[in-house]
């Protein structure tokens, strides 16, 4: 695993952790995380919930693991648990 920082001036830092694929594998995935809290309202947006999340377009989305200020950690046990 390697860690990027980007960091232009007067703003927050960019943390990019790259996680190197197991032999063989081809697909790439993103986890995104922030650090900063969202707050509990409903509804949250059209059609969407703060806790539930959906599928759109083949892809997954939600706010749980990213609006707890534990992004980074719940990525990274993502990535181990689909490694085990």
């Amino acid at each position: 695993m390697s860690r990027h920082v980007f960091k232009g001036e007067g703003q927050n830092p960019l943390i990019v952790y790259v996680v190197e694929p197991c032999a063989g594998q081809t697909k790439n995935v993103m986890f995104y995380g922030h650090l900063d809290k969202q707050p509990y309202d409903e509804p949250w947006s059209e059609g969407l919930s703060p806790t539930e999340p959906i599928i759109k377009d083949g892809r997954m989305y939600g706010r749980g693991s990213s609006d707890d200020g534990y992004a980074a950690f719940s990525c990274l046990l993502a990535v181990k648990a689909a490694q085990a």
